[in-house]
């Protein structure tokens, strides 16, 4: 289905191959990681289960910051992108596999959670580079865009499906959350279990085309030393920051503002059911959210074509100000909620497009698309594990979640400050 409408809207068999691959890994994050493993989480948990999931976001985070730069420089070999976007998918689906047994305990879950997420997350390292490889640089702003706006609507479509198990123990269910159809009990778990495994086999399914079709044309020459050479390269690129001073500065703006873009991904459901937002309120939250978010990706990714790049990163960086704010104002009343919804609609795909491409513009010789890609990685996996453990660390001292959300805000500000400094590249150019 998708890859007619995909044909049909001008997209070639790579492009639309790549735009598959983010209809799949959306629908696993959005179920997954976004709803039923916190709530999960926080039904087996002892405890804030937000802290928890605060934790696991960070140490993964810590691991793949780490293995980013290395693991993208050696994969700008001939021949290399593909082996390592493929062992990161396996991985990440082998592990969401496992995190749907039913008899695992929190700490296991936590354990498994970790590992998925490297996983999915590595292949992401990969298949955001892989752009370079789909499409020109007059295309990359409408092949990203679509690759989110088509992600959103494309992971909330299945996802109505998806949720049927745990919509039955949420909604019918009884005191310990069980539903008996018949002789048989879907138990809650039970529940999560089948929710997790649809998503994970939908991930697994919509990959299939960016294996097959998908092809390494920007590459380096292999060499008889490929982690020698790969290192020597990497200690170059570090040599030569002043040379590369662009693209490092805005590395350093992308770390701070997109921050908070991956906490509220990560932790919205974890910090609403704190805050007192039903199980049900977050599933019809959830996918308001990413109805309203195709349209505005897609939207956002237009804007562009009129504004440029950096003026509407900055529309999505005081977008998210006041995803935040009104955020915090959820225990005052839950109507803000709504406003929340909204407002993350309308930003969060825009603003990871456009930093997306507006990166991949960034880098001078597409060859090392991978290596940039890997410290672009980096930048965001850091924010990845400064966010939660900030809001982590904020709410076990405060005992007040809002006063954890709040604690995003001052990033918002210097990542928008440093963003000035940033030349575009046709400035840059001239």
């Amino acid at each position: 289905m998708f890859t007619k409408l995909l044909s049909k809207f001008g997209f070639t068999k790579e492009e639309t191959s790549w735009i598959l691959y983010d209809i799949g890994n959306s629908a696993q994050v959005l179920t997954t990681c976004t709803v039923i493993f916190p709530l999960l989480i926080a039904k087996i948990t002892p405890g804030d289960s937000s802290v928890y999931v605060g934790w696991a976001n960070a140490i993964y985070g810590l691991i793949l910051a780490v293995l980013s730069p290395i693991l993208g420089t050696i994969a700008d070999y001939k021949g290399k992108k593909m082996k390592f976007f493929r062992f990161f998918l396996f991985l990440g689906i082998v592990a969401g596999l496992l995190l749907c047994l039913p008899s695992i305990d929190y700490l296991s879950a936590i354990v498994i959670f970790c590992i998925a997420m490297i996983g999915y997350n590595g292949s992401i390292i990969f298949y955001d580079a892989f752009i370079v490889d789909v499409c020109e640089d007059a295309r990359v702003d409408k092949v990203s865009a679509a690759g989110y706006a088509w992600g959103y609507i494309g992971s909330v479509l299945p996802f109505l499906i998806f949720i049927l198990p745990f919509a039955a123990v949420t909604l019918f269910g009884d005191a310990q959350g069980n539903v008996m159809i018949g002789s048989f009990t879907l138990t809650y778990r039970l529940a999560c279990s089948l929710t997790m495994g649809m998503a994970v086999l939908w991930w697994f399914f919509y990959s299939l085309p960016m294996l097959k079709n998908i092809k390494q044309r920007q590459y380096h020459e292999p060499v008889d030393h490929v982690v020698k050479e790969s290192f020597a390269r990497l200690w170059h690129t570090f040599r030569n920051i002043k040379k590369n001073k662009n693209i490092f500065l805005f590395c350093i703006s992308y770390f701070f503002y997109i921050d908070c873009v991956n906490t509220v991904i990560k932790m919205a459901v974890s910090l609403a059911t704190e805050m007192g937002i039903s199980d049900v309120m977050s599933l019809v939250v959830v996918i308001a959210i990413n109805i309203i978010a195709f349209p505005s990706a897609i939207f956002f990714g237009k804007l562009v074509e009129r504004f440029g790049s950096k003026q509407m990163i900055f529309a999505g960086i005081f977008g998210y100000l006041g995803v935040v704010i009104c955020g915090a104002l959820i225990p005052v009343h839950t109507g803000f909620i709504w406003i929340v919804a909204i407002l993350v609609g309308c930003f969060q795909g825009g603003i990871q497009s456009v930093s997306r491409s507006y990166f991949a513009k960034l880098i001078p010789d597409k060859a090392d698309a991978n290596e940039f890609f890997g410290f672009f990685s980096v930048f965001s996996k850091f924010s990845s594990i400064i966010g939660p453990m900030a809001i982590a660390l904020i709410i076990q001292i405060s005992g007040q979640t809002q006063m954890g959300i709040l604690g995003l805000i001052p990033m918002m500000l210097l990542g928008a400050w440093i963003l000035l400094f940033v030349k575009d590249p046709k400035e840059r150019k001239n």
